[in-house]
């Protein structure tokens, strides 16, 4: 019996990553800010300031001039011609949408969540991809063409940051919703190609900042804790749990690394300090209305006077956080008409009564998925621009102080605007032998299911279809197929169950009907593939393999064993010996007689 290999053909679009040689640029890509930071070969990691030296800049990108703008300058266009100049698209990328979805009042628009009175886009539709586009003009943008942009600047911002010394960044790190599906993930890996940037790795947005506390903060040898991280950014809240523990490290006896492993996670967005913000400039926008009644229909037209609504909202929104009472003052509002009002404390917890009903529901979510209570918790952090809320710290204390039988203290000891980039830089550095950083051992897991299901081409028989990766998975995770087929095959990949794409593998019957025809074959080509979900949330199809066993007959002739002539001799020798002794005992016996 001997057995055939051979490498079938594989049509499907496959993205590789490589490890880092020696600068890695992380990026925490926020919906309404994005922070970066730089790991170079011996110098320290650290936050690069933008052009107007700020550690975060606004996720915008201007197409209202020839030369594309982005962040702070780009923000002032919005107020000029808010179609070009796209924001808050993070939650769109990766996901279908019909043409009927995109008009105003569509599905697109209620996913977006910020409505279309402060952020009018004028939207296309591809229908070869069935994704929404910006149309900016006569052209039409991808969403993945605006993200690339954003990483050009930040890449821009990174190079121009050396102080004389030459930059030239090609490897990414980019954070993100830890539900992100992998058509999110995989726009993502997109928008680092178009512009021009290897990425290495994606890391979920919290577990980031897990990471960077970590450096500082880990626990006894041998004990375990777990902690929770309330992430309230702009558009989103995100709610991760992780599991401390700490364990050997390097070849110093007694040396210990920390271990950060998520448990859980979970995100809502329904709540988010942005959206906040859109609650104070619809009062004010309807309380200038009601005072200036000529002006009611003019003025929500007007896209500067609404960027001004929304800018002071925000600065009056940030004044209330330290006092109960903020005035609300906007210089020439609408055709020379100035406004001013205030805004109570009481006032605004009334506008978003309905975010602070449901401010806990992600944690509830997050300890159901780690199989948990609060009462198992034992560290508390809060992150992210909204937390700052004194009605959010005030529920989030009552809630977990009720759940622990006893006063937790809620952590502050991150930096929202730079500790993500930096630990997401981290969980790259700690993969690569490029840079010598403290060793942290960090393990994520998919909130998805992935399943797969093998089928003929020709659509005539279809395998059961196997789950490989339930939700709760560790990332960088790898799994086998192995099963018979006599044709060539189609893999079906799910994901929840829903379809996501088909890979088809073909040269296998050309191999039957060809270099394989004549032979005995003992049964079906066994065919075997590896199905990876590797740390950035991506899995694929690779390498499928065919073996084939063949049986056949071989003659030969058993020669049959001659005598040994040694051996012969041998015993002709030892016979004669014998012979010998006989004689002479013989001749001493007559000698006796004598």
């Amino acid at each position: 019996m001997r057995c055939a290999g051979v490498t079938l053909l594989l049509a499907g679009c496959f993205a590789f990553f490589h490890v880092a040689e020696s600068q890695i640029m992380s990026i925490d890509l926020g919906h309404e800010f994005f922070k970066v930071a730089l790991m170079r070969q011996g110098v320290p990691l650290e936050i690069v300031l933008n052009t107007h030296s700020k550690r975060k800049t606004t996720t915008a990108v201007s197409f209202f001039d020839a030369v594309r703008t982005f962040g702070d300058d780009a923000l002032s266009h919005q107020g000029k011609d808010p179609a070009k100049v796209p924001m808050f698209f993070h939650s769109s990328l990766g996901k279908n949408y019909t043409a009927a979805d995109i008009v105003d009042g569509g599905k697109w628009w209620s996913d977006f969540g910020l409505g279309d009175k402060f952020y009018s886009y004028q939207l296309g539709y591809n229908a070869t991809r069935g994704v929404p586009t910006f149309k900016i003009g006569d052209d039409e943008v991808e969403l993945e063409e605006v993200l690339a942009s954003v990483f050009f600047f930040a890449k821009k911002i990174a190079d121009d940051s050396g102080e004389g010394k030459v930059i030239n960044v090609h490897d990414l790190v980019v954070t993100m919703p830890s539900d992100a599906t992998l058509r999110q993930r995989q726009a993502i890996a997109a928008a680092s190609e178009i512009a021009g940037l290897r990425l290495l790795t994606l890391v979920h947005e919290t577990s980031a900042f897990a990471v960077q506390r970590a450096v500082d903060f880990s626990v006894e040898s041998g004990s375990i804790e777990y902690a929770l991280y309330y992430n309230m950014g702009a558009r989103k809240t995100e709610v991760t749990i992780v599991r401390l523990e700490a364990r050997s490290a390097g070849m110093v006896k007694g040396k210990t690394a920390p271990v950060v492993s998520v448990v859980g996670s979970a995100l809502d967005y329904r709540l988010g300090g942005h959206l906040m913000d859109l609650k104070i400039a619809e009062i004010m926008l309807k309380r200038f209305q009601d005072k200036f009644p000529k002006l009611a229909d003019a003025v929500v037209k007007d896209p500067r006077a609404l960027r001004k609504l929304l800018a002071q909202a925000q600065k009056s929104k940030a004044m209330l956080s330290s006092n109960k009472m903020a005035p609300f003052i906007v210089e020439s509002l609408h055709a020379d008409t100035d406004f001013q009002a205030t805004i109570k404390r009481e006032e605004f917890e009334e506008m978003c009564s309905d975010m602070f009903a449901i401010l806990t529901e992600p944690i509830e979510k997050a300890l159901a998925a780690a199989n948990m209570t609060i009462a198992d918790i034992a560290h508390v952090e809060v992150i992210g621009g909204a937390w700052r809320v004194p009605k959010v710290q005030q529920l989030l204390s009552e809630y977990i102080e009720k759940g622990k039988g006893e006063k937790v203290h809620l952590g502050q000891h991150l930096n929202g605007e730079e500790a993500g980039a930096l630990g997401a830089a981290l969980v790259a550095a700690n993969s690569s032998s490029s840079f010598r950083v403290k060793k942290i051992f960090f393990s994520d897991n998919t909130q998805h299911e992935y399943a797969v299901q093998i089928s003929a081409l020709s659509g005539e028989w279809e395998k059961n279809v196997t789950v490989l990766y339930p939700a709760g998975t560790a990332l960088g995770s790898k799994k086998k197929l192995n099963f018979d087929s006599s044709e060539d095959f189609a893999v079906k990949l799910f994901e929840n169950g829903i379809p996501l794409t088909e890979y088809t593998v073909t040269g296998l019957k050309e191999l039957l009907e060809g270099k394989w025809k004549d032979y005995n074959l003992t049964g079906a080509p066994k065919v075997s593939a590896t199905v990876p979900l590797d740390g950035s949330g991506l899995i694929e199809f690779k390498n499928p393999t065919a073996t084939v066993e063949e049986s056949y007959w071989v003659n030969f002739t058993k020669e049959k064993p001659k005598k040994n002539a040694t051996n012969a001799t041998n015993a002709t020798k030892d016979d004669n010996s014998t012979a010998d002794s006989k004689t002479d005992e013989k001749a001493d016996e007559k000698a006796d007689e004598k």
